[in-house]
């Protein structure tokens, strides 16, 4: 978890990581990317402090090491 947390698009306060999901590659990109540890790709989800959106994104490769 090295990237700094990212802003919450509705009101661009720095959301809270909340967990990390293990998903399955969907596109070859992904496959390309996916986390040799878990045999599958990393999603991220956060939770904004301020407005309660919850967002998530794929989580880099060096995210899982």
């Amino acid at each position: 978890m090295s990237d700094a947390p990212p802003a919450c698009p509705k009101c661009d306060t720095p959301m809270n990581h909340q967990a990390d999901k293990l998903t399955h590659p969907v596109t070859a990109a992904e496959a390309a990317a996916l986390t040799p540890v878990f045999d599958g790709v990393l999603e991220r989800v956060f939770a904004c402090p301020a407005c309660g959106w919850i967002d998530s994104r794929r989580a880099s490769p060096r995210d899982a090491e």
